[in-house]
């Protein structure tokens, strides 16, 4: 890789060169993994993918010491950068993200391909999320039981978010409804708040939204943001679930850059018997493993379809047109969603409210951070507020916001000898002199779909997310964005402090008028973006279901042994980040699969 041209902060420079690199690099150790398995081993059971759901159930079914368990996970290792909090760019851009995109389409993303983000490596998009802990409204999981999914209504979910939960922070901990302490996976606040942080809340009260704990009572509000985080450093699944046992249990086998490529399914009993693998970095070496008991498939909601069509679990139009044998015809990939976001509408700090480093200040934050896990690396910037809001078309009666706002930090300039010039390398969250004040639809009425046209498991999925074709979608934006314009940005609480909208139309949509809902139309379908929250492509339902693809125990429709358990089960999209209903699957699924073979 190229070394980029460094203007303004030498040590900014440095990082924005260095930590690539380092992100980028794979251990020997690492890349020897896949000589710790040999062809033809059985386990009771294999899970095949180590993100979110599958650090859980690796953690949960080694529990049994008679179990022995094999976890195969495509990336590799957690490299120890990805714990710092304001590198969550720097993750992003590195060999922990499959770098998947959408097929392109004139709706939305400008016409070109959106990014879809997913993570690879153990620890999955916990690597490189943005961290904030939202569990979702509950009314959304009652929705999930009046489907026909028995046993996920809201009061039946709730203990398995307590669960992996040990909450940080005494005031929101203190409420035991809805909160517990002793869990796996940390909770809380960040140790550093930047000078931006209270007037922002502050914004949104004075706009009539109270302050609320979004993951208690109620949802809809303003809250500094719990974050998957301790001490000051990212919390990821491979931290809370996997490292505490991967050297201590004996009957844990855990394997990196490892791709499987198919499940190995009896196709007239339909019983499910291992699966085929290949190496990541060595295409020529592979090989078949075996369960006694059962395949899990956690691999996203991304991945999960894509290896249940290539083998043969899928909509069988695909499949044949493919040559690949049809095992089962299910609406696999099918009620693919994710909440949409849009940007393109900034707050302009003055220099008293910006964080903008000197060398000195940069190398201090390095310090500091290293030293005790404090200061302005052990946090996301502006990122730490978030809204949860009803737009026009929410239901006045009822708690259930389908707007929500991200408070991204971004830079446009460093060298004061050129400004508006964009400033060319990524950089940490916590330094800062603009706010992207970004509107999500958190509940989209437009489905989309992932499907395969290769029988090739290396290419990667078709993505096909068909934003806007809901209309609704597309005003519930503008709604956020009205807000934005009318309400936030001409708050006492900014202003004040000198933070103004900045007004200057982007050059596409400059046609319009600036504010108008023309203009956020416009800026709705240049500037829109995927949100790193997916869910829905193996969804759960009864056998009277027919988009079904597992029922309410997660076992795959018409197979034995088999089922998958990761936010691909999703029946209804959850108005929130994905990442801790993720964990609530997996632990309420451990739950079941071992109520089913403890017997």
């Amino acid at each position: 890789m190229a070394a980029l041209e460094c203007t303004g902060s030498i040590i900014l420079c440095f990082l924005a060169n260095f930590l690539p690199l380092n992100l980028n690099y794979q251990s020997s150790s690492d890349l020897h993994s896949p000589q710790l398995i040999t062809n033809g081993e059985r386990y009771d059971f294999i899970i095949v993918g180590g993100g979110a759901a599958g650090s859980v159930l690796a953690n949960r079914l080694s529990e049994v010491t008679d179990w022995k368990v094999l976890l195969l996970e495509a990336g590799g290792e957690e490299p120890d950068l990805a714990d710092v909090p304001a590198f969550q760019p720097f993750t992003t851009n590195s060999h922990l993200n499959w770098y998947y995109e959408s097929v392109p389409d004139s709706r939305f993303c400008g016409g070109k391909s959106c990014a879809f983000t997913t993570g690879k490596g153990l620890g999955g998009s916990s690597l490189h999320n943005e961290m904030m802990y939202s569990r979702g409204n509950r009314r959304i999981f009652d929705m999930w039981e009046k489907m026909g999914n028995s046993g996920w209504a809201f009061k039946d979910v709730l203990p398995h978010f307590k669960k992996w939960e040990n909450n940080s922070d005494p005031s929101i901990a203190q409420d035991t409804e809805y909160h517990n302490i002793g869990g796996p996976q940390n909770v809380g606040w960040f140790p550093y708040q930047d000078r931006n942080v209270q007037p922002l809340l502050e914004a949104f009260q004075e706009v009539g939204y109270q302050e609320v704990d979004f993951n208690g009572r109620n949802q809809t509000g303003v809250m500094r943001a719990q974050f998957f985080q301790k001490n000051g450093a990212r919390q990821s699944s491979n931290h809370a679930y996997i490292k505490p046992v991967r050297n201590v249990r004996s009957n844990l086998k855990v394997i990196t850059n490892v791709r499987v490529t198919k499940v190995l399914i009896n196709p007239v009993t339909k019983l499910t018997k291992g699966v085929e693998y290949v190496w990541e970095h060595n295409k020529d070496r592979k090989g078949k493993v075996f369960a006694n008991k059962e395949v899990i498939i956690s691999c996203g909601a991304i991945n999960s379809p894509q290896l249940l069509m290539l083998s043969g679990i899928g909509p069988k139009r695909t499949l044949r047109s493919l040559g690949i044998r049809v095992m089962q015809d299910l609406n696999v990939g099918y009620n693919f969603q994710t909440s949409i976001k849009s940007g393109g509408i900034d707050l302009i700090l003055p220099d008293s409210q910006a964080m903008m480093p000197s060398d000195e200040d940069v190398l201090q934050g390095i310090l500091e951070y290293y030293k005790n896990r404090q200061g302005p690396l052990s946090a996301e910037g502006s990122y730490q507020v978030t809204a949860y809001i009803p737009s026009r078309y929410a239901s006045p009666f009822e708690d259930l916001p389908d707007l929500q706002f991200g408070l991204l930090p971004k830079i446009t300039f460093l060298d004061a000898t050129k400004p508006d010039q964009e400033w060319p390398h990524i950089i940490p969250y916590s330094y800062y002199n603009r706010i992207s004040v970004q509107p999500y639809d958190v509940r989209p009425n437009s489905y989309g779909y992932i499907t395969i046209n290769t029988t090739d498991p290396f290419s990667p999925p078709l993505i096909y997310p068909n934003f806007f074709s809901a209309e609704e979608d597309l005003n519930v934006l503008i709604d956020g964005y009205n807000f934005i314009a009318k309400k936030l940005s001409k708050t006492k609480a900014l202003n004040n402090l000198g933070i103004f909208l900045d007004t200057t139309p982007v050059p596409e949509c400059a046609h319009f008028y600036f504010g108008t809902d023309s203009y956020w139309n416009c800026l709705s379908r240049i500037y829109n973006e995927t949100s790193q929250r997916y869910g829905g492509s193996c969804k759960m339902g009864p056998s009277s279901d027919r988009s079904a693809v597992v029922d309410p125990h997660l076992k795959v429709h018409g197979f034995k042994n088999l089922r998958v358990v990761d936010a691909s089960i999703m029946p209804i999209y959850v108005n929130a980040n994905t990442y801790a209903v993720t964990l609530m699957i997996a632990e309420k699924g451990a739950s079941m699969i071992k109520d089913d073979w403890l017997k």
